[in-house]
């Protein structure tokens, strides 16, 4: 009878301790979805672009230091003498890093740092929550280690480095900040907050890679010593949470060795080191719900780090997420007919748009390139056209025999005639785009080519009749009259 009552009493206590494991890992599935779903109540509203400069970035932190939760101070300057906060946040026995914009031009982490010291400057139904985070991890972050970049929008610091290629020299005041802070604090994890291009895929499939890890290796051979494991872990960890909202588009990065980059050194050095890298979501330019995923998990990282919840993943969690790669185009039109002499050729087009800054950093526009030509069957785009039966053909300019710049009515109508661009004696050579849904040339300009590494500029026809027009790698769909052309360009 002993016996029964003891085996009782310890079926019970497994039950109870399956019960209470189960109920750890829903929880942190449920906070996941719960960060997801009420982002919008955290969002920096005055930040709602992702050309982030630091005179934004210092005045979101002087709204946040009434707060004392918050530990703020300035580590250092840049080479330009602007400041590079450190912000701290909790008590608890376990330091962890997070810093961003290492790339001037790779905004999207900071951002989503913004929302998350608003989810910690506000007294809510999360304060439980919050409570016990912090009293089990002290958070720190950098939210802007290259300012300088940040101010022009572009990768480099102020003398063209790029900061992820100075861990072991050392000479920048940037780096350095970086590695004093990382000594200072010992951080058990850190995260590295990147963004990526938006054309790599998750693996060998037509879906983007919107988010992308990376446990880096910390030598050539890629060993896996306790630091990359708990790094692996932690990365399957939050892989699963994001899974909830993006399945199929979370990649995972290439994991060759870099001595010189400090995702490498930090796990060298005893921090388990996360790299985020940002990527693309059709139609979201300003990055905007790609912001709220990097919310999303990094709350569900720093609850796992909490939890020890990452511990339960095991080493093939990791290495089952699907490696980036490189299969999109901005623009894929395939299956076009192309006359060349006296034959017809079945060709696809790969159109590629990239972004050019244009006053400073007040605002860009989009140059595109065609990127490739032929059977591109392979590859996948984010607007994706069968053009089976179309031609292609180089469109024409329009001589503009008043010299007036048109409106875009007029602009409209040269489309439907088969123009790509309008000639004018008086263009304004001293810009390099137009908001007009076509291209302008001034009086000395060429004419349009169809060429590979050149603009993306000609129509494609059903017969004798226009489908599309293609101008500067956005489309005019003339079958329905939808126009998706963001600018044109001034070509001098």
């Amino acid at each position: 009878m002993k016996n029964k009552s003891l085996l009782f009493i310890f079926s019970s206590a497994l039950v109870l301790f399956i019960i209470s494991l189960s109920s750890n890992l829903m929880a942190q599935n449920l906070m996941s979805i719960s960060f997801y779903e009420n982002h919008y109540r955290y969002k920096e509203t005055a930040v709602d672009s992702k050309r982030i400069d630091h005179k934004e970035l210092t005045e979101f932190i002087q709204k946040i230091a009434g707060n004392n939760k918050f530990r703020i101070k300035t580590a250092g300057h840049s080479l330009e003498g602007r400041e590079i906060y450190l912000i701290s946040l909790g008590s608890g026995p376990i330091n962890v890093l997070a810093w961003s914009q290492m790339h001037g031009d790779e905004s999207t982490a900071t951002m989503a740092l913004l929302d998350i010291f608003n989810f910690f400057n506000t007294e809510d139904e999360y304060d439980s929550f919050k409570n016990d985070l912090l009293e089990r991890v002290t958070l720190h972050f950098i939210p802007m280690l290259n300012p300088d970049g940040a101010e022009k929008f572009t990768r480099r610091n102020a003398l063209q480095i790029d900061l992820n290629r100075d861990a072991l020299r050392l000479e920048f005041p940037e780096s350095k900040i970086l590695k004093s802070v990382r000594d200072s604090i010992n951080p058990a994890f850190g995260f590295n907050l990147h963004d990526q291009s938006t054309l790599y895929t998750a693996g060998i499939s037509k879906k983007s890679a919107t988010i992308s890890f990376l446990a880096p290796a910390y030598n050539y051979a890629k060993d896996i010593n306790d630091v990359r494991t708990n790094t692996m872990k932690l990365i399957a960890s939050i892989y699963t949470e994001l899974s909830n909202f993006i399945p199929g588009h979370i990649g995972r990065y290439n994991d060759d060795f870099e001595p010189r980059a400090f995702g490498d050194n930090f796990v060298k050095w005893g921090t388990s080191s996360v790299l985020i890298e940002s990527g693309g979501w059709r139609d979201d330019v300003e990055k905007q719900f790609i912001r709220r995923l990097n919310f999303t998990a990094l709350l569900s990282g720093f609850q796992s780090i909490a939890t020890k919840s990452y511990d339960k993943y095991d080493l093939k969690d990791y290495t089952a997420i699907p490696e980036n790669e490189k299969m999109l185009f901005d623009l894929l039109l395939r299956n076009l007919s192309l006359q060349f002499k006296d034959h017809t050729y079945k060709i696809d087009v790969g159109i590629n748009l990239s972004e050019k800054s244009y006053n400073g950093n007040e605002g860009y526009y989009f140059q595109s390139t065609v990127e490739d030509i032929g059977d591109l069957s392979t590859f996948y785009g984010y607007k994706d056209i069968d053009c089976s039966g179309l031609k292609l053909e180089e469109g024409s300019v329009y001589e503009n025999g008043t010299g007036e710049e048109p409106d875009e009515n007029f602009a409209v109508d040269l489309l439907k005639k088969g123009f790509v661009a309008v000639k004018l004696e008086n263009a304004k050579r001293d810009q390099k785009f137009t908001n007009l849904p076509i291209n302008v040339v001034n009086k000395n300009g060429k004419q349009f080519d169809f060429k590979i590494n050149k603009p993306a500029n000609f129509i494609i026809l059903d017969g004798e009749k226009i489908r599309y027009s293609v101008i500067n790698g956005f489309i005019f769909d003339h079958s329905i009259n939808k126009n998706l052309i963001l600018n044109g360009l001034i070509i001098d």
